[in-house]
């Protein structure tokens, strides 16, 4: 997650401060594919802590 961080600050930067539109729009183009890739680890993240929330749920039945 925080090389995906890193990298979108990156991508952020090259949209601000790009010295041709070409770099720009490569910026851009890397921007929403790590937001996608963002986005998919997130949601994994929290389908995990799901899974783990009803492991403790079922643990403290018993």
């Amino acid at each position: 997650m925080r090389l995906l961080d890193r990298r979108l600050s990156d991508a952020l930067h090259r949209i601000r401060h790009g010295s041709s539109e070409d770099l720009v729009e490569q910026a851009r183009q890397d921007e929403r594919q790590l937001l996608t890739e963002l986005d998919r680890l997130m949601t994994r993240m929290r389908a995990i802590e799901g899974q783990l929330l009803q492991i403790q749920k079922t643990a403290t039945r018993h």
